[in-house]
């Protein structure tokens, strides 16, 4: 972008200032700026200040103080004490000027911003700066600061300002708090400066009780609401102050009282409330006792029930939230002398902040005060559950009074998270809705605090608000009711009382009325209801007659759009949780999924959880024959949809539309017209995938088994009603994916199902034999989309290996290996395919400390070489995944010992090899190459190297004077200060801040973060 010439009279750098402000294309004002900006940063910046700061242009006046700021940032430190001390005379001149010329209020507080700067930089000359600028406003001149002793006392100079004087006043007391508020209190470079505004705060407090009482004059200047902010800002700087603290806050408190008295005023009302409630929740020790005292009566009066009860009625407008949230920060505040006080003032406000609870509205759309008032009784129910377990017993005689407070919140909560109707609720928009779920959902934490207090009392109040709400059929205060009981759920245990309370919700008509099909329940309702029984599913454990009429229920809303999901989740988690109690029902299980589907296109998501409800009723099954017939039975449902889309993938002509067999391939989103042959038998598999693997996770064994290490392993029959089970599962998925050989999705699905089976210790159909699942893995080509997940589970199929005998663990290690290496030998970068890398190396990290001599027989002997070339590329790489699993291999092979004496020989050749390249690697890691985050990962390997090999220090010492070390900016000292501190921690925890420090250097100081 081409530069604007600078220049060459002040009234060209008027018209640029014009044009500066003035309605242009962002091209023209961003060069108009940059040549501003020039004239600001050079020598003759000052000159222009003052020659512009008398122009009647507020524009270019509010330029000439930016100016001055600009340079007082910039060029402080060449300023004499002479020019600084005219500088301070002019500016503040200035500023006085500017209330009698007409200047607008932007530009006096631009100058007053100026002063402030000066004050930065130069507090030492005009430490009593608001005095002095209150003694200047006084005899309209400005003054030398040595005049200052001639002044009268500051609250006489106070009372004799008008109301313009006194804004302006204010406006430099607040600029002066705020900017230098944005300084580092710690840096000495600020000490004195904070120091000295601190002993402004007499001033100050003087300064503001003088506006405060301003609000009965007739005039457009609104001093009270100036002085609001003003005291705002300081108390939130007073807050920060560590030392001197009385020196500015004890003033301050006497503004308090003064401040109180702008309640009273419609007009500063808003500010005044954002003001106490700041306070209140950020620097609640500001108030002292007589404060609060007094902000106990302000709500206690008339005027507050005034404000109250237009807030309960729907008032819910600035003012009126400011309100209710000032009652909630002073009950925050206080919350622990409000809980434990017992006179008639503190009890009715707390009535009155339950009462906030109640307010008119619905909840967030048009009620905004309730989301606060709820996290102040949260906190309130918090405060008691302390108090409970920490008094004594006998001097809780403020209890009944706080218990009572909270019957009244749990039932202002209960109506008000009731439901709106639904053409209300239509009308809300995203935020509002999500903002009501939200608060349905705070309201059940809080719930849960309180049954901590009250136990299964308040489960009994739930259920006879249920019950009540039933008979006459209010629907909303039914689904509130459920939804209550079902926010206790994780609180209730085997208490025969929280039981017997739940019968009575269990065994009403209301799940006769959910069963009905077009009933009388609205789909809200039947939602939480269904939730209701999902929630309670160790009650049903425990009664197991209400089961099976639950499971009906559930079951029968499996095939609606909006309750299918839930409904089938439920299905899972109950199944899962009784699936002993349901083991003779099994068959009829599998007859009703079997009825489901034949009738209608199930949602895939609730399909898969039935699946796996019913495997798992399944799996619990004693008798092993009635259990594999079962088994059966559910597999053939599913295998027969993988023989379809087989047959449809060989004749596309089989495809039949109206068949609901083959609709299960068609996507419900899909919005491109009819999909193709190959696609539906493709998504056909993948479906039918994922319910073997829904099912492979439900026949998971949910009990512990020891496992023998040292024993035999289980003679296998080949014959067996189980092995030709496992054989057909594995045929079928080794013919899908080779009919479709380019879904990695496929590939995914069908890792999920082995390792199912690799956490189980039990013979099962997912369970499949070791040498199977080796044949699996080893036929899989090195172009197997996701890889990286075969490779993953791989090494999770390693970890089962371990848990089992040991007896044949090696030929499948022998075997495995080979292909592993070999699909990283596949890759043409180490770092092409970061999952095939990190596993790849995972798996090797794996065998090689349990089973070293598998890796150094590993045939072809290359296949090793290869190996540790490539895990050093690696470590000396960029992805941090793979690099923090090749740091992990090589802390392992630098720790490797063997009693074998040949293979013991063998790792210390291969260690001579390779010590210098691992040295060189990690060096040149730790010398700039890493990133900061990878280097404690890099610390393990070297730590080990230097405590395992003796040849170590010579090794690090020839890395860090190797040509290829990245850095510059360390010198041969430096290195050999390095060397010999991680040579001298022989390992210990500190080598990683010597590593780090080191890699600072090398990288140089801007990479230290800061502090």
């Amino acid at each position: 972008m081409e530069q604007l010439p600078l220049p060459t009279s002040l009234a060209e750098v008027e018209e640029l200032i014009r044009a500066l402000y003035a309605p242009n294309a962002p091209e023209t004002i961003s060069k108009v700026q940059e040549v501003l900006h020039r004239l600001q940063r050079s020598p003759q910046g000052w000159q222009l200040a003052q020659s512009l700061i008398s122009n009647p242009d507020n524009s270019i006046k509010f330029y000439a103080a930016l100016t001055l700021i600009v340079k007082l940032n910039r060029e402080s430190a060449n300023l004499s004490e002479d020019d600084t001390k005219e500088l301070l005379q002019n500016i503040v001149g200035w500023t006085l000027q500017s209330l009698s010329d007409g200047s607008g209020a932007f530009v006096t507080k631009k100058l007053c911003s100026a002063l402030v700067t000066h004050f930065i930089y130069f507090s030492h000359l005009w430490p009593h700066c608001l005095r002095q600028f209150l003694y200047c406003l006084d005899i309209e001149r400005s003054v030398p600061v040595e005049a200052l002793d001639e002044a009268l006392e500051t609250d006489i100079i106070v009372s004799k300002l008008n109301r313009q004087k006194l804004t302006v006043a204010i406006w430099f007391a607040t600029a002066l708090v705020e900017e230098i508020g944005k300084t580092d209190m710690n840096s000495p470079k600020y000490a004195q400066v904070h120091d000295r505004l601190i002993r402004n705060g007499p001033e100050v407090a003087c300064l503001l009780a003088r506006g405060f009482a301003q609000s009965t004059e007739s005039t457009t200047i609104d001093v009270e609401a100036e002085a609001l902010s003003c005291f705002q800002s300081w108390i939130l700087y007073a807050q920060r102050v560590s030392s001197n603290v009385d020196l500015l806050v004890n003033p301050l408190r006497e503004l308090v009282e003064p401040a109180m008295h702008c309640f009273g005023n419609e007009t500063h009302f808003q500010p005044t409330a954002e003001l106490f409630s700041d306070v209140l929740s950020n620097y609640s020790s500001f108030f002292t006792a007589a404060h609060y005292d007094a902000l106990a009566s302000l709500f206690d009066s008339p005027w507050a029930a005034k404000h109250y009860g237009e807030l309960l009625i729907g008032d819910h407008n600035t003012d009126g939230i400011s309100f209710g949230l000032l009652m909630l920060a002073y009950g925050d505040a206080k919350v622990q002398d409000l809980m434990t006080s017992t006179d008639a003032r503190s009890q009715r406000f707390l009535e009155r902040l339950s009462g906030l609870l109640a307010a008119n509205g619905c909840l967030v759309a048009d009620d905004l005060i309730f989301v606060p008032a709820l996290e102040f009784w949260s906190t309130f129910v918090e405060t008691m559950i302390d108090s409970a377990y920490s008094d004594e017993e006998e001097s809780q005689s403020w209890r009944p009074n706080a218990d009572q407070h909270l019957k009244t919140v749990v039932m202002n909560c209960w109506r008000k998270i009731q439901w709106p109707p639904v053409e209300h609720f239509a009308e809300w928009d995203s935020t509002e809705r999500a903002g009501f779920s939200d608060a349905r959902k705070d309201v059940a934490d809080m719930l849960q605090s309180i049954f901590t207090l009250n136990g299964v009392s308040l489960i009994s109040f739930f259920v006879g608000l249920f019950l009540q709400s039933l008979a006459v059929r209010s629907w909303a205060e039914v689904e509130a009711s459920a939804f209550c009981l079902s926010a206790l759920s994780d609180c209730t245990t085997d208490d025969p009382q929280s039981d017997f309370e739940l019968g009575k919700v269990f065994s009403s008509p209301f799940f006769n009325l959910l069963g009905e099909i077009g009933g009388p329940i609205p789909l809200r309702l039947r939602q939480t209801g269904l939730s209701l029984i999902e929630r309670y599913c160790e009650y049903f454990e425990r009664h197991a007659d209400y089961l099976p009429h639950a499971l009906n229920l559930l079951f029968a809303a499996v095939g609606d759009s909006i309750l299918g999901g839930p409904s089938a989740r439920s299905i899972s988690t109950l199944c899962s949780s009784c699936r002993s109690i349901l083991t003779g029902e099994a068959g009829a299980f599998i007859r009703h999924y079997q009825t489901i589907r034949s009738g209608q296109v199930l949602d895939s998501i609730a399909e898969e959880r039935i699946i796996h409800a019913i495997a798992s009723i399944i799996q619990a099954i004693v008798d092993e024959g009635q259990r594999l017939q079962m088994f059966e039975e559910l597999y053939t449902i599913i295998k027969g949809d993988f023989e379809r889309s087989l047959q449809l993938k060989v004749q596309p002509s089989l495809l039949n539309l109206s068949d609901p067999n083959f609709l299960r391939g068609v996507e419900p989103s899909n919005t491109q017209g009819a999909p193709s042959a190959e696609d539906i038998s493709l998504q056909i598999s993948l479906r039918a995938l994922r319910c073997l693997s829904s099912m492979a996770k439900g026949m998971q064994d949910v009990k512990d088994h020891i496992v023998e290490l040292e024993a035999d392993p289980r003679p296998v029959s080949r014959q067996g009603r189980l092995t030709n089970i496992q054989s057909d599962i594995i045929r079928l998925m080794v013919e899908i994916q080779r009919a479709f050989n380019t879904s990695g999705e496929l590939v995914e699905i069908i890792c999920n199902i082995f390792r199912a089976g690799f956490s189980e210790t039990e013979p099962g159909p997912f369970v499949f034999p070791a040498e199977v699942v080796t044949d699996f893995f080893i036929q899989q080509p090195i172009d197997t989309p996701r890889s990286g997940t075969l490779l993953s589970t791989a090494c999770s199929f390693v970890g089962s290996l371990y848990r089992g005998p040991r007896t044949f663990v090696p030929s499948h290690l022998a075997r495995l290996l080979p292909w592993v290496i070999t699909m990283l030998q596949a890759l043409p970068e180490p770092e092409s395919d970061t999952e095939i890398a990190q596993n790849g190396i995972s798996f090797v990290d794996r065998v090689m400390p349990r089973y070293p001599d598998v890796l150094f027989q590993l045939q072809p002997s290359h296949l090793l070489e290869f190996f540790f070339m490539f895990t050093l590329k690696v470590l000396n790489g960029k992805e941090p995944l793979p690099k923090s699993a090749a740091a992990d291999f090589w802390t392992g092979f630098i720790s490797i010992k063997s009693e074998d004496a040949v293979l013991q020989t063998t790792i210390a050749n291969a260690m001579d090899h390779l010590g210098p390249l691992i040295a060189q690697t990690l060096i040149q890691n730790m010398g700039g190459n890493a990133a900061r985050s990878e280097l404690d990962k890099l610390s393990d390997p070297l730590k080990k190297l230097v405590t395992q090999h003796v040849k170590a220090q010579s090794w690090l010492e020839q890395a860090l004077f190797h040509e290829s070390f990245p850095s510059a900016q360390v010198t041969p000292v430096e290195k050999m200060a390095f060397l010999k501190k991680v040579v001298g921690l022989r390992g210990a925890r500190q080598t990683n801040q010597v590593v780090r420090e080191f890699w600072l250097s090398c990288r140089g100081s801007n990479f230290t973060y800061a502090s």
